[in-house]
This record gives C-alpha cells, structure tokens and sequence, in this order.
C-alpha cells in the first residue's frame, strides 16, 4: 500500500495473553497507544477466551453473509420497534450500509430473545454467546488495565447498551464515490473484526488519515467518547470511518462489539446537559 501512495497506520499491537499477567511492559504500551493516538490491535492470539472467538469467525462470518444477501423486504422484517432512538438494535439500513445488533443483556438473559432472532442466528446461537462473552471479557480486561475507577460503570449485572453488531458495507465502484463516515464512536470500547482495507483513522501526532490494515489474530480497538469523558480527556477518541482505498465494488462484512457505559451513567450525563 504504501508503494501505491496509500498511507498506512501502524497502531501498536497489545497482548491480551500479556495483559491477563499484568505484564508492566505491555499494561504501559496499552496506556501510551490509549492516550496517544486511542486506536490499536489487539492479539487475542495465546489467550484461551481469545481463541475461542477467533475460532468462531469464520462461521460467523459465513452466517453474516448468507443473511445480508437475503431480499430486503426479508430483512425489514427483523427491523425492531421496541427500542430508543438511540439504539441499534435488530436489523437497520443506514447510509451505505446495513446492520444487525444483538444486545449483551439479551444475550446473558438465558438465550431469552432467541426465539425472536432470525433463524441463521438462531442456528449458531452457542457462538455468536461466545463471541459475545469473549469480547466483553476483553474489554474488561482493557478497562481494569487502564484503571480500575473505569470498571465500576461497566458491572455486567447491570443494564447497557452494550453490543454485538453485524455489519454490511459494500465498497463502490468508483472509490471517489465512497460517502464521508468520519465519526467518533459514543461508548466506551469498540472491538472490531475485518478482513479488508477500508478503516480510515485520523492519527493525531501527524495529524494526517492512514488506512489501519486488518491484522489477523487480532481485533481493532478504538477508544470511545464515554471513556474519554470518564479518563478526563487523558485518553483519546480518535475519528474514523470506514472507505476504501481503490476502485472496486465488493460486499465487505464486520464484526463490532460495542463496549457501553450502564445506563444509569448515561442517564446522569443526559440530566446534566
């Protein structure tokens, strides 16, 4: 790529194995990648959790596709109405791509939303609860390892918008034509699992946008606002969107689990506006 003049971020790559020992090495590289550029790989590769959910993906992946390449109208029906404005969940179309989430306290609640899930989500349901559990506990691991005082509004036995969501986005024909998707995530942690080149990250120490290329073994992280918010501004969320560097239509799909605060911290920050 950077042959080609595309340039190329190169974010640090923590251990999670590591992370589980406390190893002071890479608890500071984590907390230096947090504060300065708020984006790195995370290598869940020689962690028992962590393989298991690299092991699960090729048959998520599989699942994904099958359902995004169904009719539209087959999809509508999965569109949920019984969720805030602020929600994702269930099926959703946006600009230039479609989604489906799956809630972390559906899915600890016994499987009880499952009768609810369209059937190919149904038929690997074991997975996608472990994929889910996987990279919560992931996340967690990254909060205590930053500080402890962030763990406290993340307690698993208390409601959040945390998620699991499946992602279709289509790269374009023409490369010119790809939508702006800068943004900046709202919640805590973002995890996410891709196979092509197509994230686009502004870095702040030379405040110019990189591709981030997907790195096998591992999940891109990103800081959120919430945990901005909750570090006082010493850790960065850094913006980013999703492109594509050359020409070419193709169907590109995503994994992303979306770390949230509870929502009783969210409804105080709402109060306090």
């Amino acid at each position: 790529m950077a042959d080609r003049s595309i340039p190329v971020a190169q974010p640090s790559i923590i251990s999670l194995a590591k992370l589980r020992t406390k190893d002071s090495g890479e608890l500071a590289l984590l907390d230096k990648a947090s504060s300065n550029t708020g984006l790195f790989y995370l290598d869940l590769r020689g962690d028992a959790e962590g393989e298991r959910v690299l092991a699960h993906l090729p048959d998520i992946y599989a699942v994904v596709e099958k359902y995004f390449s169904q009719p539209k109208e087959a999809k509508a029906k999965d569109t949920r109405f019984d969720i805030k404005a602020s929600q994702d969940l269930g099926y959703k179309r946006g600009y230039g791509s479609e989604s489906f989430e799956i809630s972390r306290d559906e899915i600890t609640s016994a499987g009880a939303s499952i009768s609810h899930l369209p059937q190919l989500f149904q038929d690997v349901w074991n997975k996608i609860t472990e994929i889910s559990a996987g990279c919560d506990g992931a996340c967690l691991m990254l909060l205590n390892s930053l500080s402890t005082a962030y763990v406290v509004h993340h307690r698993a036995d208390q409601p959040s918008d945390t998620g699991l969501k499946l992602v279709l986005h289509p790269s374009l024909a023409k490369s010119s034509d790809a939508p702006d998707t800068t943004h900046t995530d709202s919640g805590t942690l973002t995890l996410l699992f891709y196979k092509d080149w197509s994230i686009h990250a502004l870095l702040p120490d030379t405040n110019l946008w990189a591709f981030t290329p997907p790195l096998e073994g591992c999940a891109l992280v990103n800081i959120a606002n919430s945990l901005q918010r909750l570090s006082g501004g010493r850790l960065h969320s850094p913006k980013h969107g999703v492109t594509q560097p050359f020409d070419g239509a193709k169907n590109r799909y995503y994994l992303s689990y979306f770390l949230r605060p509870e929502t009783v911290l969210i409804e105080k920050w709402d109060a306090a506006k």
